[in-house]
């Protein structure tokens, strides 16, 4: 079986659109599963709500999901800076002018994390790790030698959990330790590593191995920012999907 994985869309129709794209392309791919942050950033969040509540079998909300429906919302923006906090704000409105049920109620109902069963093995789907929900953890360069004490992390999910999926860093990895895997599968809408492709995983399930890959694709960077500025968010979150970090 081989399943998709996306993460951090936040409200990138262009690149979201792009991964759907490729995807649909591939004709063996049995599933979608979304590991959070569909909002934020970017000028697109209804549209992406609806690719997402259509095309994906399971969702987990992020921090950004999280923030942007929450009850003390101008308290909790204030964690984070200025020009998240804006766009955070813009699209809160975006979501509550529009059909409250269908979108605005849909990223509220979204768990933060989820069990699943796959092929017979057990998949963890976080955001951030299974014991903190906005931990940012493994970036790339560590995975050659991670320090002991993350070895000791990852060697207590993958005790209890065959595959680990999260997000959150924007940052993609393939983390394999004898027949089970930790994955991130990066960012579709903002990368932050250096490469501005969008990024996802695909990764093939079965009783006896899992395998996984980041796919990472070109699209159409000037349209969002265009988009962007027409939507008078700032012009600095263009330059982050330029520079690709």
């Amino acid at each position: 079986m081989k399943v998709a994985y996306i993460s951090d869309m936040h409200g990138n129709l262009e690149a979201l659109s792009t991964v759907f794209r490729d995807i649909d392309q591939r004709n063996d791919i049995n599933s979608i599963c979304c590991t959070g942050d569909v909002v934020g950033y970017y000028p697109h969040p209804l549209e992406c709500i609806d690719i997402i509540r259509r095309r994906c079998e399971h969702v987990i909300k992020g921090n950004h999901d999280e923030v942007v429906t929450d009850n003390n919302f101008n308290r909790q923006k204030s964690w984070f800076n200025p020009i998240a906090a804006a766009a955070l704000t813009w699209t809160r409105e975006k979501l509550l002018e529009a059909d409250a049920a269908t979108y605005y109620h849909y990223i509220e109902s979204l768990p933060v994390s989820k069990e699943i069963f796959i092929e017979g093995r057990k998949v963890l789907l976080a955001h951030g790790t299974p014991e903190d929900k906005w931990d940012y953890f493994l970036f790339p360069f560590w995975l050659d030698n991670p320090p002991p004490e993350q070895k000791v992390r990852l060697g207590k999910w993958l005790k209890k959990w065959d595959l680990v999926v999260i997000g959150h860093t924007h940052q993609p990895f393939v983390y394999k330790y004898r027949k089970k895997v930790v994955l991130n599968p990066g960012s579709v809408g903002q990368p932050r590593d250096g490469n501005p492709k969008a990024s996802y995983a695909i990764a093939e399930i079965n009783a006896t191995k899992i395998e996984a890959e980041i796919i990472r694709l070109d699209y159409d960077i000037k349209r969002t920012c265009k988009d962007l500025l027409e939507a008078n968010l700032h012009e600095y979150l263009c330059d982050r999907l330029i520079s690709g970090n």
